[in-house]
Parts: C-alpha cells; sequence; structure tokens
C-alpha cells in the first residue's frame, strides 16, 4: 500500500478522502506541480513551490502550510513508500465551503502529496525523436483566467494527448485562438532554427516591453514550466542564442530542431509532426547539447 500526506498528516492512499462537496471534486478549482524525485532528491522543488503558490494566489485558492512544511512533507513522502526515483504531485484545492457567523463564507482547502515508482518514457524516444501532431480543432484561449496556470481543469488537455497517442504519436501541439503556438498538453515546446532557440513567451515574459512589442497578442495561455526555466539558463551557459517570441506554424514545420519539456521527461526531442519529418528526422546539435547538459545539472542534484 501506498502513502500519501494529506492536509497535514500521512494515511494509507486506499484509506483517505476528501469532501464531497469540495470545489476540486466539483469545479475543478484548484492547482497542482508535478515533480520528478531522483536519488531521493527532487528536483527544483524550491521553483515548484513558488509558482504553486503564485497560481493559488492569482485563482483565490488558499495555501495555508508553509514551504518548509511542504518540503518536509515531500522528504517524508518518499521516505515511507521506499522511493529514490519517483514521480510526484502535490495538488491543491479550494476545498469546501463553510458559513461561518463571524466571518460569513470560509474555504477549508484540500492539499495532498502523492508519490509513485518513476516510469521514464522509452529510450527509443530520445534516441529517435518523439512523433507529435498538431491539434486544429481546439485552440487554447490566453484570456481565461487559468491561462498559464497547472489547473485541475486537464480533461481537454488529456484528451488530446489520448487522440495524438491514437495516431501513434507522444503529444500534442497546442495553438492559441490567434494561431500562434503556445505549448503541448503537457509539455512547453521550443525549436530551433538556424542555431537559435526560438520559445513561445509565459505570462511573465509578456511584462518585458521588449517581448510584448514583437509579439502580436497581449496575453499567454504558455505555462511557465520550471524545467522550461532551466533550459534557458542552460542556453545562455552554452552560448546558444535564445529568443523569446511567438511562433507560428510555418515557424514549427520549418524548424531544424524541436523539442519538449516538462519535468518527467524532462528535455524530449521532437522530430515528427505528424508524418513531416524535422530536419534530418533526429535529435539536433542544439538538442543534443542541451540534452548533455541537462543531464550533467540533473546530476549535480
Amino acid at each position: 500500500m501506498s502513502d500519501l500526506w494529506l492536509n497535514g498528516g500521512f494515511a494509507e492512499e486506499s484509506t483517505a478522502s476528501i469532501p464531497l462537496r469540495d470545489t476540486g471534486l466539483l469545479h475543478a478549482a484548484g492547482v497542482f506541480t508535478t515533480l520528478r524525485a531522483d536519488r531521493g532528491n527532487v528536483f527544483r522543488l524550491d521553483q515548484h513551490l513558488q509558482r504553486l503558490r503564485h497560481s493559488c494566489e492569482a485563482l483565490f485558492i488558499p495555501l495555508q502550510y508553509s514551504d518548509d512544511v511542504l518540503r518536509q512533507a515531500v522528504r517524508e513522502i518518499l521516505r515511507r513508500n521506499q522511493l529514490a526515483d519517483a514521480r510526484l504531485r502535490l495538488t491543491v484545492t479550494r476545498g469546501a465551503a463553510r458559513h461561518d457567523p463571524v466571518h460569513g463564507l470560509r474555504l477549508e482547502p484540500t492539499v495532498f502529496l502523492t508519490a509513485t515508482h518513476l516510469e521514464p518514457y522509452p529510450g527509443e524516444y530520445y534516441e529517435k525523436g518523439m512523433t507529435v501532431i498538431v491539434l486544429d480543432e481546439q485552440k487554447l484561449n490566453p484570456y481565461d483566467i487559468q491561462a498559464g496556470h497547472k489547473t485541475l481543469n486537464y480533461f481537454s488537455r488529456l484528451s488530446a494527448l489520448r487522440a495524438a497517442n491514437s495516431r501513434g504519436a507522444g503529444e500534442a501541439l497546442w495553438f492559441n485562438v490567434h494561431n500562434y503556438l503556445e505549448s503541448g498538453s503537457i509539455s512547453n515546446v521550443f525549436v530551433v532554427k538556424d542555431k537559435k532557440l526560438l520559445t513561445p513567451p509565459t505570462p511573465a515574459d509578456l511584462n518585458d516591453p521588449a517581448v510584448a512589442a514583437k509579439t502580436p497578442y497581449p496575453k499567454s495561455a504558455a505555462l511557465p514550466g520550471v524545467t522550461r526555466q532551466a533550459m534557458l539558463e542552460l542556453a545562455a551557459a552554452a552560448q546558444v542564442e535564445v529568443q523569446i517570441r511567438a511562433l507560428s506554424i510555418n515557424d514549427l514545420l520549418d524548424a531544424d530542431e524541436c523539442f519538449l519539456t516538462n519535468s518527467i521527461m524532462r528535455l524530449m526531442p521532437v522530430c515528427r509532426i505528424e508524418r513531416r519529418a524535422l530536419g534530418q528526422d533526429k535529435p539536433g546539435e542544439i538538442t543534443r547539447k542541451l540534452t548533455d547538459a541537462f543531464s550533467t545539472l540533473a546530476e549535480t542534484l
């Protein structure tokens, strides 16, 4: 049996429960972050907690536990489940609402942390590159209050991922309502053109006047991924020129290289967009260089 951490205490997953009136269950009102542990160490835990807390503040979700408490919960859940290499998920819902005669309506948030054995992506994906599809019928709405946050409202993304899997692909790429590339269903997207690394702006990036002036849309739905940020830092250290800018379908199809990032896959080469090969139909020079740089970074944990 696996243990989980729930609202400050530990319990077996099979016995844990949340209120039926929890707004996370009723309205998908909540956020989460996915963490990866290697050899018992979680990659950039502080950055994950910072992003989670920012999302809670933006979406009116009370998070009453300090980062120190959450860090300790992460360490303890790994110990209790005897996990060194693990996939963890920290979830925060707005919880159940109740009427307090003194303070009025009060929320009792639900916070829980789970951990399972890490199931890595197939090695063949990293050697030969992943195939992805382009979504036509669904678009990301950057004007939604949830845009740029990792929320529980995930059904459309999972349905797109299922459609990709049914077509022999590993990910589905999303464009926004203005038809510019934003992200994958569960990943950030990078493309390489003429040895320059390009990626769509996040909401925070658009606060930079220089980025905003070159972006033909005012808001973004791209998640500020923790691994994405690490990749930008590694590219700068490797003297690879980075451009954060709007990307069209032509920018994608004409790319020399493409790769995805998230906490579990880390850096995933993309060599085919549906039936169209990118570059030489194998991981390119910049992709390999950044893969090696990330491996070195991860080994220092």
